[in-house]
């Protein structure tokens, strides 16, 4: 009972949908730039808009992968 109570409360640090064909990965790697770029330039409290913009995707389409910037962030981490 407890404990599935506290995994509501947790953010899934994962990307939301894995991207198989090649432009999808292309995209998230365009997203993961971006983020990079914008964290670099704005600090991490630049909003997932900026970053959408950066990468020169709609806003629904970097949602499609991260539901948030903690998982863009913990996947760039990963990833670079």
């Amino acid at each position: 009972m407890g404990d599935s109570h506290r995994r509501k409360g947790k953010q899934r640090l994962n990307p939301r949908k894995q991207p198989i064909q090649r432009r999808a990965r292309e995209t998230v790697e365009v997203i993961l730039e971006a983020a990079a770029q914008v964290f670099a330039e704005e600090g991490y409290f630049a909003t997932t808009n900026r970053i959408a913009q950066r990468a020169g995707v709609s806003i629904g389409s970097l949602y499609q992968y991260f539901n948030n910037k903690d998982e863009i962030l913990s996947e760039m981490i990963l990833v670079y």
